[in-house]
């Protein structure tokens, strides 16, 4: 697994309860009428409940909504809940605390793929409706877990030199690409970019006026530094990218949405991050491995802290 399949893994873990509760309770409302049981805007006014949603005349109240999101997702969230709260506790007893600088390190990595950070959590809040805050505090979250989960293991200097031999082409130096382009959405537009391009006009110029991509297009097509085997970017505009030097461009490019221009600003060799950041990754990957399942940590706490859900959940 490469360093960006990582980081992407380690967003979709943070987003995974997200994508269950609104994908699920999206397809049951698809399939049901907004009132089940003739209910009518007199009912509501009875029931003291507020509209929660209205399409044409039937209105699904708030009471109604908090039942069925409660029947069936509420005793998962209790428990979500109660995790936090026993890592919480467990965390202060040990005296564990997550510092800044590793909460940005852990979102930086899940941020690898992203044009930019502020495309990664635009991403995230226009997808799954998660702010910078929620992403925060789940990292957070994690991050205090694993302490807890790998206290007293020890990793020495050799099992973290036997994982570096064992996995060459992670860790090994690789070349990066400082890339930028320029999207369109026919042929012939960017043929005439690329003719502009041969008489001397500015690439940052003429993608800030025509690009589509409005991720990058205000940079002036910037992409950053990116790896030459980069998942996230179409594989014609990398294949591309790898065979031309440094200040020359390319195109047009056939991409899902268009056609590109990609344009080569420089090219390094590198490793992916200093020696030292690499060892204590691996160190804590092999002391996971060792820790065995979050998930029974978790029950193991809540049982240590007297955990118990008391509420009664309507029957599905």
């Amino acid at each position: 697994m490469t360093r960006q399949e990582k980081g992407l893994l380690a967003a979709v873990v943070v987003l995974t309860i997200s994508v269950l509760v609104l994908g699920g309770l999206i397809g049951y409302r698809g399939l049901q009428p907004a009132r089940d049981n003739g209910e009518t805007d007199a009912d509501l006014k009875d029931e003291g409940s507020h509209a929660a949603a209205i399409i044409g005349d039937d209105t699904i109240s708030e009471q109604k909504w908090v039942e069925e999101l409660k029947k069936r997702y509420g005793k998962n969230m209790l428990l979500e809940m109660l995790n936090r709260k026993a890592i919480a506790l467990e965390a202060k007893s040990q005296g564990i605390q997550v510092t800044q600088e590793e909460i940005q390190e852990r979102l930086k990595k899940q941020m690898e793929g992203y044009v930019s950070e502020e495309a990664y959590y635009e991403e995230m809040q226009n997808q799954f409706g998660l702010s910078r805050d929620d992403l925060v505090l789940e990292v957070m979250y994690r991050i205090s877990l694993e302490k807890i989960a790998t206290l007293g293991i020890h990793i020495d200097d050799q099992q973290v030199n036997s994982y570096i031999r064992e996995h060459p082409d992670e860790y090994n130096s690789h070349k990066q690409l400082d890339l930028a382009w320029i999207t369109v959405d026919k042929q012939d537009e960017a043929e005439k970019i690329l003719d502009r391009l041969d008489k001397g006009e500015d690439f940052a110029e003429l993608a800030r006026s025509y690009s589509t991509d409005q991720f990058s297009k205000d940079n002036g097509g910037s992409l950053g530094w990116t790896d030459e085997d980069d998942p996230f970017l179409p594989e014609t505009v990398m294949k591309t990218a790898r065979g031309i030097n440094p200040g020359e461009s390319a195109g047009p490019l056939k991409v899902p949405n268009g056609y590109a221009i990609v344009y080569v600003k420089d090219i390094r060799t590198e490793d992916t991050e200093p020696p030292q950041e690499i060892r204590q990754e691996v160190r804590q990957e092999l002391a996971l491995q060792q820790a065995g399942p979050l998930d029974e940590l978790e029950k193991n706490l809540r049982s240590k802290y007297g955990a118990r859900i008391t509420a009664d959940f309507p029957s599905s």
